[in-house]
C-alpha cells in the first residue's frame, strides 16, 4: 500500500524547503511553481516526516502522521547558542558505576524515557523497545544467574573444541573482545562476585533500562546504540548518574530465567542495557582521551 502525502495548496507558500529535505526527493516543484510528488517515488516514502516539520505553514500531510500527535514546536535559539551548553554536558559527563543507596523516582525515569522518544531511527519506524526496571530488587535477583552463566562460559572457553565454536558463532571482532576485555574480567572478578563482596555486573544500580529488537527483525544495533546514547545524556543532565554495560544482555539472552524474570518476550532478544542511579561520588575532573588516529582529507 503507497503512503499518501496531501498538499495543501491554498496555505503552502512555496518556500520549497519540503523539496529540500526529503531524503528521498519524492517532493518535486513542477513546471508551473507548485509543489507536487513524484508518483513513482512515493512508494519509497518511509515516513520519517522531515518534509512536515520544516513546512512553515505545515501545509503537508503523510499518511500516518499528525501536526497535533507526532510533533512539536521547537523553541528559538540563534546558531551555535547551544555549544556552550552541550560541550559543557559531555565534559561533565563520567561513566557512573558506583551508586548512592537510593531509589530513582519514575518522574526522571519518565524524562529519560522521553529522551529515547527523541533519538533519531535509521530507517522509520521506531523499531527500538525498552522495559524500564525500576525494581532494584530485580536488579539484584538477577545477579546470580549472570554470575552462574559466566563461570559456565569461563568452563566452556577451556574446551579447545567449544572455543572454535564460539568463535565462529560471534564473529572474530567480538570474540576478540571477549578474549582481550571480557575474560580477564570475569577472571579477576567471580571470586568477589560470588563472594557477594563486589558487583561488577550490575554495579548495584538502582534502576536499569533494557533496550530489545525483535529476534527476526532487521538488524537495529546502531539505532539503539544511538537511543541508549541519548538516554545516559538525560540521566547526566537531570543529576543521576549512568552507564551502557554490554555485559548484561548476552546474560540476558542466554538464560531462562533471566529472560522470565525481566519479562523478555521470546520474539525479542535484549541489545543494550543502561544502569542508572544518583552518583556516590563526584568528580572533580574531566579526562583527556586521544582517537587512534585523526585524518584530514
Amino acid at each position: 500500500m503507497k503512503t499518501i502525502i496531501f498538499i495543501n495548496r491554498s496555505t503552502c507558500t512555496k518556500c520549497m524547503l519540503c523539496t529540500e529535505v526529503c531524503p528521498n526527493k519524492i517532493l518535486l516543484k513542477n513546471e508551473s511553481n507548485i509543489i507536487t510528488f513524484d508518483p513513482e517515488k512515493v512508494s519509497l516514502c518511509f515516513i520519517c516526516g522531515q518534509c512536515m516539520a520544516v513546512c512553515p505553514a505545515k501545509s503537508i500531510l503523510v499518511d500516518g502522521l499528525s501536526y497535533e500527535k507526532d510533533f512539536f514546536e521547537l523553541p528559538a535559539y540563534e546558531p551555535g547558542g547551544l555549544e556552550s551548553p552541550f560541550f559543557d554536558l559531555i565534559r561533565t559527563r563520567r561513566a557512573i558505576r558506583n551508586f548512592q543507596d537510593k531509589p530513582v523516582p519514575q518522574e526522571l525515569l519518565k524524562k529519560i524515557v522521553e529522551s529515547i522518544m527523541l533519538a533519531p531511527p535509521g530507517f522509520p519506524p521506531v523499531k527500538t523497545r525498552i522495559i524500564v526496571v525500576q525494581n532494584s530488587a530485580v536488579i539484584r535477583q538477577s545477579l546470580p544467574y549472570m554470575i552462574r552463566l559466566y563461570q559456565k562460559l569461563l568452563r566452556r572457553l577451556k574446551n579447545p573444541f567449544i572455543h572454535y565454536f564460539i568463535r565462529q558463532k560471534v564473529g572474530v571482532r567480538r570474540f576478540r573482545t571477549m578474549r582481550e576485555h571480557l575474560v580477564p574480567l570475569l577472571k579477576s572478578r567471580l571470586p568477589a562476585l560470588k563472594a557477594g563482596t563486589e558487583d561488577t555486573l550490575t554495579r548495584n544500580a538502582p534502576a536499569m533500562i533494557l533496550f530489545l529488537a525483535d529476534r527476526n527483525g532487521e538488524d537495529i544495533s546502531q539505532d539503539i546504540s544511538i537511543a541508549a546514547t541519548y538516554g545516559m545524556l538525560a540521566s547526566h543532565a537531570l543529576g543521576l548518574g549512568g552507564s551502557i554495560m554490554d555485559i548484561i544482555p548476552p546474560a540476558i539472552n542466554k538464560d531462562k530465567n533471566l529472560r522470565r524474570m525481566f519479562e523478555i518476550p521470546h520474539s525479542q532478544e535484549v541489545i543494550s542495557s543502561l544502569i542508572i542511579g544518583f552518583p556516590k561520588y563526584k568528580y572533580q575532573r574531566g579526562i583527556r582521551r586521544s582517537l587512534r588516529s585523526v585524518r584530514w582529507l
